[in-house]
This record gives structure tokens, C-alpha cells and sequence, in this order.
């Protein structure tokens, strides 16, 4: 597949998720969590496939609707981690034919990273860098803390289940 078809197929799956589903539930004042969102967008066919970064934040506020992200939480680790786990869990859940992105070349792991970096750096606020190195245990109590804060609680909101 050409990175531009990939990219419209992506916006274009958001634009109707967006519509479908989180716009309505936003509407009714609940809160959405999304493990891929407008950021994935940038980092893999932005940064990753090197398609106009402008282009693809027009592509993606239009198709969210102008919707971003209150918080993203970056799981940060070396690209060769990130892409031994992502090969990993595809054997685990026997998902094999999910690994379009995990036969690219390092290379474009680490343009991935660097994007994700870059939007780090530029909207701080938003994105949280949460090194993913350091266990799940504590990766989950860190995106609890912030979640928590985020939706103003007295006590944990949320639960983790395995």
C-alpha cells in the first residue's frame, strides 16, 4: 500500500468512528479513551512515512471533528524495545497478520519515536512521557495518578484488569 492511501484510510476510519461513536458519547458527557488517536497519525505516516506534517493535522482535524486529545500518554522506549514487544504480542495473540508496521527497517521505528518525541516536547501539558521500561505496575500507577487528576477525584476511578 502507497503511505498516502494509508493515510486517508486511517482519517477516514476515524471520521467515521468520530462521528458515530465519540462525538455522541462526548455529547453525553462521558469520557473517551483511545489507544491510537490523531498523534499515531502524525508519528507513523508524518514522521515514520515522512508525509507533509501539515497536511496530515488538517486531514486529522478534519476527520476528529477539530476533537484532540485532553491527555496522551506516550510509553516511551528505545525502538528496538517497542518493536521486539509489538512482535511479541503479535505471536502472543497470534496475530501475525498485524505486522505491517513491525516489518519496516529500524530506521523508521526511530522516526516514529522521534515524532512522538517532538510532540512531546511541543505540547508538554498534553502529552506525558511515562517510560515503559520500568514495569507495568508502575507504568499503570503513573497513568492512574494523571487520569485521576485529570477527572478530579477523591480515589481511584480507575481499576486495572488483566
Amino acid at each position: 500500500m502507497v503511505p498516502t492511501s494509508e493515510l486517508l484510510l486511517y482519517e477516514a476510519a476515524r471520521a467515521q468512528h468520530v462521528q458515530e461513536v465519540i462525538e455522541p458519547f462526548l455529547k453525553k458527557g462521558g469520557i473517551v479513551l483511545c489507544d491510537r488517536f490523531r498523534d499515531a497519525t502524525l508519528a507513523y505516516q508524518g514522521y515514520g512515512r515522512k508525509i507533509d506534517l501539515k497536511w496530515i493535522e488538517r486531514l486529522n482535524h478534519l476527520s476528529s471533528q477539530g476533537i484532540k486529545p485532553d491527555v496522551t500518554f506516550l510509553l516511551e522506549c528505545p525502538s528496538e524495545v517497542g518493536l521486539k514487544r509489538a512482535l511479541q504480542r503479535n505471536r502472543t495473540l497470534k496475530q501475525e497478520n498485524e505486522e505491517r508496521f513491525e516489518k519496516e527497517k529500524i530506521q523508521f521505528h526511530r522516526r516514529v519515536r522521534k515524532g512522538y518525541l517532538a510532540m512531546a516536547k511541543k505540547e508538554p501539558r498534553r502529552v506525558k512521557v511515562i517510560d515503559s521500561r520500568q514495569g507495568e505496575e508502575k507504568v499503570f500507577e503513573k497513568i492512574r495518578k494523571i487520569v485521576d487528576d485529570l477527572i478530579g477525584s477523591k480515589g481511584s476511578r480507575i481499576q486495572r484488569f488483566k
